[in-house]
């Protein structure tokens, strides 16, 4: 009997992945996007108050300035300062920057994106919603608020109402790849696979950019191709995931159980070795590979 491996959360292209899968059993339901970015975040923030401790770091507006092209206004210090008590860590101060970055330029919607992003990080979700609203009425045409509503209510768990706003942000521009993928992810999360096929095609066509961007779509189209039984599509969007990212474990994992299924026992194997000798602490990694040595 074959037993399906279990798999964990990706560890890597945190910040501008889109998609995070649970468990196998009956596949299991997505991580959300503001969850991975806001433990990611911190995560980061511990790192970097530690190398700061370590190197004497100041964070105050002189040592800024000193780093900063010559002329630059007191918002971009704000801006960077409020970036640098964040990653250490100071959330009220890094907040107050925000604002009075938000109330030295009340007509810059990109202002709010920046301060509603903050409030997403540290899951103010009402305050988040409060501040992208705000920039889509000063800015209505731009899909990246109505993008970021969305990542709000993704964040939230409510996939329907994030996909409305992904809806609104596509309407705007129909070639937008990052709402594509976010609107595929909320579709994984609802368990509707053939729609996320669809939106992962159509983000693809878009002509993804950025690697990461690219790693995501492959890898969330093959979960779906492997949720739906398609075993050959599946490895071939691991295998395209794998090219980006030659060490992501869940691709891995995920594409040994796709070779196990269509019969590759001996590409099976191979994958399951590479997902214990990456981490040997995963059990169900293991059980896989012992069971089909076995045979």
């Amino acid at each position: 009997m074959i037993t399906v491996p279990r798999i964990r959360r990706l560890d890597i292209a945190l910040l501008l992945g889109l998609l995070g899968l649970a468990l196998w059993s009956q596949p299991g339901r997505s991580e959300s996007f503001s969850e991975k970015l806001t433990r990611q975040l911190n995560a980061n923030a511990q790192r970097e108050a530690l190398n700061s401790l370590a190197r004497g770091f100041a964070v105050d507006e002189a040592a800024i300035k000193a780093t900063l092209p010559d002329g630059a206004d007191r918002r971009m210090v704000l801006r960077t300062r409020a970036s640098l008590y964040e990653k250490v860590a100071d959330f009220e101060r890094a907040e107050a920057d925000f604002s009075e970055l938000v109330a030295l330029s009340r007509n810059d919607p990109a202002m709010y994106l920046d301060r509603g992003y903050f409030y997403l990080r540290r899951h103010r979700f009402a305050d988040a919603l409060a501040d992208f609203a705000t920039g889509a009425r000063i800015e209505p045409r731009k899909p990246v608020y109505p993008y970021a509503i969305g990542r709000v209510h993704a964040a939230m768990g409510a996939h329907e109402r994030a996909i409305e706003s992904y809806n609104d942000a596509i309407r705007l521009d129909w070639q937008d790849g990052r709402s594509l993928l976010a609107r595929a992810e909320a579709k994984i999360n609802l368990e509707r696979y053939d729609e996320a096929k669809a939106d992962y095609n159509r983000a693809l066509r878009a002509a993804l950019r950025d690697r990461n961007d690219r790693f995501f779509a492959f890898l969330g189209r093959g979960y779906a191709a492997l949720v739906t039984e398609e075993w050959d599509a599946a490895v071939a969007d691991f295998d395209r995931a794998l090219a980006i990212d030659e060490k992501a474990f869940s691709a891995i994992v995920w594409r040994g159980y796709a070779n196990e299924r269509r019969g590759r026992v001996d590409l099976a194997i191979d994958d399951y070795e590479r997902a214990v000798s990456y981490d040997p602490s995963d059990a169900n990694s293991r059980t896989s590979l012992q069971r089909l040595r076995s045979k």
